[in-house]
């Protein structure tokens, strides 16, 4: 049996049916992922780091899929918005907003014992959340028990601030926003306290990763032909997403080239399926 070595340090058994998944959410078929996972079997060995894998998988996704594979890497895309000079909470205020939510970002409120901070108020349905917005540049870092902790804490005081007629916001929950996954603990301790956690893969349909998909809202730092001076000369205009590259065409061709926009433009389509 070959064992592979995750991000974290820890091992666990090859699996070609992860490799087949991995495929089909990027877009290939049955067929052409099984093709890949045989592919993949054949070169792998004891304690190959699965970013290894990563790389391999994408070269072959590339190769078969070359309009959708870029869709795979949703992950490090997230993970490349913070040195592009994006903002996490702006990010996250977005992505609420493309579920009806009106936003509100760093707000500070008086508690009942300390002011607070606040990286996105977001209002709904009647329910107004405290969320907590927790970035991570290190691919394999987890967001642990302590922030859970602390968010909570948080959260406490702005209650008894409202009572105590400090401010105007009634939270309903707390809420917490990650790019990368959640503790066990933190996972345990917010059910516990009626928490909500959003992060990657977690929780279920409303993993970060699914809510981004659903709305076709891909950071433009998934564009391959994209450099990083022109993410950031983009990014500091409010192009953010593939899709403000379509709704903003006008704006990107006077930020960057005719020429270069056009072929971002091209790759932006391919990436959320929408025509040229």
């Amino acid at each position: 049996m070959v064992f592979v070595l995750k991000r974290d340090g820890r091992k666990e058994p090859f699996s070609k049916k992860k490799i087949i998944r991995t495929c089909m959410r990027a877009g290939a078929s049955r067929k052409i992922a099984e093709e890949i996972a045989e592919e993949i079997e054949k070169k792998i060995y004891d304690g190959i780091k699965t970013t290894e894998i990563l790389k391999m998988v994408l070269k072959l996704l590339k190769e078969r899929i070359a309009e959708k594979h870029a869709i795979y890497d949703l992950k490090m895309s997230l993970f490349r918005l913070g040195p592009a000079g994006y903002e996490f909470e702006k990010f996250v205020a977005r992505l609420l907003e493309e579920y009806g939510y009106r936003t509100k970002t760093n707000v500070i409120l008086r508690g009942f014992c300390v002011s607070h901070e606040i990286d996105v108020i977001a209002e709904k349905n009647g329910e107004i959340f405290m969320i907590e917005c927790k970035f991570h540049n290190i691919p394999g870092s987890y967001t642990g028990i302590k922030e859970t902790l602390y968010t909570y804490a948080r959260f406490l005081d702005l209650k008894d601030g409202f009572r105590a007629g400090m401010h105007n916001f009634n939270f309903s929950k707390a809420w917490i926003f990650t790019n990368t996954r959640f503790s066990q603990d933190s996972k345990k301790f917010a059910r516990c306290r009626g928490m909500k956690l959003t992060g990657w893969r977690y929780a279920g349909n409303e993993s970060i990763e699914k809510m981004l998909e659903r709305k076709n809202l891909y950071p433009i730092t998934i564009l391959k032909t994209l450099q990083k001076n022109e993410e950031q000369k983009l990014i500091s205009f409010g192009i953010a997403f593939c899709k403000d590259i379509l709704k903003k065409f006008d704006l990107v061709k006077k930020i960057l080239s005719e020429s270069r926009a056009e072929k971002i433009r091209k790759e932006a389509c391919e990436i959320i399926g929408a025509s040229v």
